[in-house]
């Protein structure tokens, strides 16, 4: 039987809307660079080769993100979130004036990794302050903030580029969280979780070589093995089968900045719609089935957005895919559940970061290469979706169910085995 759901305080109520708002900037700054593609080829005369190069190279500094998030459980999960939030506003900020390739990329490589900072310590926040029976739903709510959030540069790009500001009108509107930056430093606390073990915690470079060997130590290794291989997995999906969506409606199916303003009407219900369907489904029959679900989920929807010759069955495709981008809040929960306090974002940044985001760097790449062989990139998608049916089998054997796992506990017996 579910746990009943208690009443959220003022500041967990508080909380969630600062996070929602940070998180739904987050995806629409990290939406950006897929999107404006075909502009950047035509403004800097770049060939989908070279485009795929901007998406992996940025996509390094995701993975460059690992380290920072370490610094959330040793300083603080709140200075290191308001460092992100700021610096990643500024660096979308600069984006807009980039006057090449190589600068564009090299200002969205620090957005993206403050952006991922953000977003893996909002998550993190959100678990340690949240009761266990509304965690899966919290959770997946607030990313489905951020898939509103991706949603709306495409509704905006047509209008922008009709009054001659372009792209770099998006990138502008991106740093809109530099005005509420005083507001998140005023309400933000330590949650009472962190600063509890904090004050117990040994210090010093010993501790902190004991705190990565504590992920691959016997007790931990295999839930490590198993939520990267899932970030891995997400990530590499959402490179190929999101981020190469634009290139692949203009190049082989003729499309327009017009055609994508239709987008959001579908990706903005939808988008809510599966995340919140993948929180209410992981706190009602677990996170281990919702995750294969959606995994075996967006191989499916990837097959038929790529392969769909109708405006309409691509659109209907794109929906889903966006839909089913729940698995990145699946991922979140699991990995927020899995770890004790003291490792907690240490865990986020290794699994999602420092490896899971390979597959972010990875796919942009290969996509680019298959699409360039096979003279498709919606070939190139299809075949490329299969990766998610591998990563099932190890959901199962790796993960253990953790539906209602209470925090606290958790650390107790972290205390234990120490």
């Amino acid at each position: 039987m579910t746990e009943p759901s208690p009443p959220l305080s003022p500041y967990q109520k508080k909380l969630f809307a600062l996070l929602a708002v940070a998180t739904f900037f987050e995806g629409f700054d990290t939406k950006l660079a897929s999107l404006v593609l075909p502009m950047l080829g035509r403004d800097f005369d770049a060939g989908p080769q070279e485009l795929g190069a901007v998406l992996s190279i940025s996509g390094v500094g995701m993975m460059a993100a690992f380290a920072v998030i370490r610094l959330a459980d040793r300083v603080g999960r709140r200075p290191v979130l308001l460092a992100a939030v700021g610096g990643f506003a500024l660096l979308t900020l600069a984006t807009a004036f980039a006057s090449s390739v190589a600068t564009f990329t090299a200002l969205q490589f620090g957005a993206r990794l403050l952006l991922v900072t953000e977003l893996a310590l909002a998550y993190v926040l959100l678990g340690e302050e949240f009761p266990s029976a509304l965690r899966g739903r919290a959770i997946a709510l607030l990313g489905a903030f951020a898939s509103v959030g991706a949603s709306l540069p495409a509704f905006f790009l047509a209008p922008l580029e009709d009054w001659g500001i372009g792209w770099r009108g998006l990138f502008a509107a991106g740093a809109l969280p530099l005005l509420l930056l005083p507001v998140y430093a005023r309400v933000l606390r330590e949650p009472a979780l962190f600063t509890a073990r904090r004050e117990v915690a040994p210090t010093g470079w010993r501790a902190e070589w004991r705190a990565w060997g504590a992920l691959v130590s016997p007790a931990l290794r295999r839930r490590t093995l198993g939520v990267s291989a899932l970030w891995w997995t997400v990530n590499f999906w959402s490179a190929t089968a999101l981020f190469f969506f634009t290139l692949y409606a203009f190049e082989e199916r003729g499309w327009t900045a017009a055609d994508l303003q239709w987008l959001p009407l579908g990706t903005i219900p939808i988008g809510f719609i599966g995340y919140a369907a993948a929180g209410f489904a992981m706190d009602r029959v677990g996170r281990r089935p919702t995750a294969s679900l959606y995994l075996v989920g967006g191989t499916l929807a990837a097959a038929f957005c790529f392969q769909a010759t109708r405006d309409a069955w691509i659109y209907a495709g794109y929906f889903a895919l966006i839909g089913l981008g729940g698995l990145w809040t699946i991922a979140s929960t699991l990995t927020t559940e899995l770890f004790p306090t003291p490792l907690r974002a240490t865990a986020m940044g290794l699994a999602n970061n420092l490896i899971g985001r390979t597959g972010l760097i990875v796919g942009p790449a290969v996509a680019g290469a298959l699409a360039e062989h096979t003279g498709s990139t919606g070939d190139a998608v299809t075949r490329l979706a299969l990766v998610n049916l591998f990563c099932v089998p190890l959901v199962w054997w790796c993960l253990p169910e953790t539906r209602g796992i209470d925090l606290e506990a958790l650390d107790a017996t972290d205390d234990e085995m120490r």
